[in-house]
């Protein structure tokens, strides 16, 4: 029998953009970000190219076309980066024991249509660590530490070069600001484990006033 064959993932599978488990919380011309609690066992489609936050802990098997299936285990607070539009033709997680619950940072855009950044310095400062920088997005992780005595440990101020999606990855209460060149706002932060903000480009700050994480990735 043909190797290939052998390895070619079971095709018994629904394109996440149909399968209600894939819920989507809200989309525009650039992203989607979907909220999916997958069951045990489950295979799902995956296209795109998506940044993973991972909300509970993961038990996850995937397999690209032509490639042995593989475990992906990720604990609670992870966060990785798969490009779906190179898994030819086709590419299947699978579900194992535990349920799946991340979230999922969809990007849409066309490879022709996404913009060159190379000029664009890296954020580099405390609490900023970066992830993955690809043509495509750039993605951190944020982490506001509880010592109030120290502004730095509690607060994250980055200059957005473009739009970026923030998603928490634990519960969380401070305060955010934005600033354009006209005006800057300030309003109370209240997330939850999962929840997402969406910011757009120009001067950010956030103060927290307990250890929280985000994922933060900017749209190119």
């Amino acid at each position: 029998m043909d190797t290939e064959l052998e390895m070619k993932p079971d095709s018994d599978f629904v394109h996440e953009e149909l399968e209600p488990m894939h819920r989507q919380r809200w989309r525009s011309n650039s992203v989607r970000l979907v909220y999916p609690e997958i069951p045990p066992h489950t295979q799902s489609l995956h296209l795109k190219y998506s940044v993973y936050i991972v909300v509970a802990p993961l038990d996850v098997t995937e397999q690209s076309y032509g490639v042995l299936p593989h475990a992906l285990p990720q604990d609670k607070g992870s966060i990785f980066c798969r490009d779906h539009t190179q898994d030819k033709p086709l590419h299947v997680a699978t579900t194992g024991e535990l349920p799946s619950t991340i979230i999922i940072v969809e990007l849409l855009k066309e490879r022709k249509d996404v913009m060159v950044h190379d000029r664009v310095a890296l954020h580099d400062t405390k609490g900023v660590e970066i992830l993955n920088d690809e043509p495509k997005c750039r993605v951190y992780r944020l982490t506001l530490h509880e010592d109030e005595s120290d502004d730095l440990s509690t607060t994250i101020s980055l200059d957005l070069a473009i739009a970026a999606v923030m998603v928490a990855a634990d519960d969380c209460k401070g305060e955010i600001t934005t600033a354009d060149d006209l005006k800057a706002d300030t309003k109370k932060l209240s997330l939850q484990i999962a929840d997402d903000t969406q910011l757009a480009a120009g001067l950010f700050s956030m103060k927290a006033i307990a250890k929280t994480q985000f994922g933060l990735t900017e749209i190119y």
